[in-house]
């Protein structure tokens, strides 16, 4: 069973960002995983998602990988995806960096209420928990309300149902999605609960976010073990995939025991087991 290295992990957060020279980001990271009350709530949280509804880990490990994926998504495709921050002239790329962050970690706070329309609740929570921080990072008080906008509305829109509207907000539903390998089970496994997201979870092995090609800049290979994997592709990310309005830059490649199972055969079988 695999089990997540959170420290490992940081390490090569912070890589990531020393490489791309991402000094607010950084800065931002440090303040995320040093706040007393951000760590007390997310643990909050993830003791109602896992301990009472048997879900998979929402907490530390999972925003922690989450954030890990969405630097790896901004490094390899942010010269052919142009991001909202950029486009519209309000920052750079460091700044793009500070948004994902921010709503990466704090993306499922809202569980310390309740499962149901956390986004909602997690987006809204963001502003108390950010503000002072954002305050220091950019005594531009319009350009300040301008990155906050941007991490609520990431925030809300890592939920399936919302459309996103900002690439930024497409890479954190994405980075989402791809924290499906089998160490996110481990929490509701251990505790009894084996079913197909349990299951599906523990027969992935690796997610690599790797650059594509110039129509596809986004190429992920999901690594599995066993054909129950398909299930976190088909029912877990794909629907994240297609809110995030980047489903046509990017490349999904899913193997199984190292030999290609083409996306087109998945939805073949899903259809069959359907009927």
């Amino acid at each position: 069973m695999q089990v997540v290295d959170r420290e490992k992990v940081t390490n090569e957060i912070l890589d990531l960002l020393t490489q791309q020279n991402f000094k607010k980001a950084k800065e931002m990271w440090t303040f995320l995983t040093t706040n007393d009350e951000i760590q007390g709530t997310i643990k909050a949280g993830n003791r109602l998602a896992v301990k009472y509804l048997n879900y998979t880990d929402h907490g530390l490990d999972h925003v922690t990988i989450v954030c890990k994926n969405v630097l790896q998504i901004i490094e390899v495709v942010t010269n052919e995806i142009k991001p909202a921050i950029l486009r519209q002239e309000i920052g750079d790329l460091d700044d793009v960096a500070v948004v994902c962050l921010a709503a990466c970690y704090l993306h499922d706070v809202g569980h310390v209420i309740h499962r149901n329309h956390h986004e909602l609740s997690s987006s809204l929570m963001a502003k108390d928990f950010l503000i002072s921080k954002l305050k220091k990072l950019y005594p531009d008080v319009d350009k300040r309300f301008d990155i906050l906008s941007h991490i609520q509305h990431a925030i809300l829109a890592h939920d399936e149902d919302i459309q996103c509207l900002t690439p930024e907000a497409g890479f954190v539903t994405i980075a989402d999605g791809l924290d499906m390998c089998g160490g996110r089970s481990r929490k509701p496994y251990d505790l009894g609960k084996i079913d197909i997201h349990s299951i599906s979870a523990l027969s992935i092995s690796a997610v690599e976010i790797q650059k594509g090609t110039k129509k596809k800049p986004l190429r992920l290979n999901v690594l599995m073990i066993s054909e129950a994997g398909i299930f976190q592709v088909e029912e877990v990310f794909l629907p994240k995939l297609r809110s995030s309005g980047l489903a046509d830059v990017v490349e999904i490649n899913t193997l199984v025991n190292g030999k290609p199972l083409a996306l087109s055969q998945v939805l073949r079988m899903y259809r069959k087991f359907d009927e």
